[in-house]
């Protein structure tokens, strides 16, 4: 094959992979930070709800409820999962095979805990549906692009790359 035309397929892989790590990077992003926050001001929520200055919807008080008894170590244990998720899809963007192994065992352990926590009834399959192609997704591009069999650090691909560009 035409070396530009592999550079450009490379290059092609490489910005749909960044694309999907995108969603990643929202995903655990946001989840890290509301877990975060979350297991800060749950005392002062729970303490709010006892005294009857926070209300909820009669059709609400169940979940308000059930939140409100989750363990804070949920919550903290759940954010430093997100954000090791999160390291492990900047670590992806730059082309780094620990990265796909950090991001995949942040994610497994975020379904476990969750199963581990507050029972089978909240871990959804969509939930697992989602890790599971994500994780098959970043792996089959990894691969395609190379990560796994090459023992070249990934910057070294990259300037390899700039070169060829220009």
């Amino acid at each position: 094959m035409d070396n530009n035309l592999e550079q450009q397929i490379y290059n092609a892989r490489r910005r749909t992979l960044r694309i999907v790590l995108v969603l990643s990077f929202i995903g655990s992003g946001v989840s890290f930070l509301s877990n975060l926050m979350t297991g800060a001001i749950l005392p002062f929520a729970k303490t709010m709800y006892e005294a009857g200055t926070m209300t909820f919807p009669n059709e609400m008080t169940v979940y308000v409820e059930e939140l409100l008894e989750t363990p804070r170590s949920f919550f903290f244990s759940s954010a430093l999962l997100y954000g090791l998720s999160l390291t492990g899809a900047i670590l992806m963007w730059n082309l780094k095979k620990s990265g796909f192994h950090l991001y995949t065992l942040a994610q497994l352990l975020i379904l476990l805990i969750t199963l581990l926590f507050l029972g089978r009834e909240h871990v959804a399959l969509g939930n697992i549906m989602f890790t599971l192609l994500f994780i098959i997704y970043y792996y089959i591009a990894m691969r395609n692009l190379g990560v796994f069999d090459r023992a070249v650090a990934p910057e070294a691909i990259a300037e390899e790359e700039d070169s060829k560009n220009d």
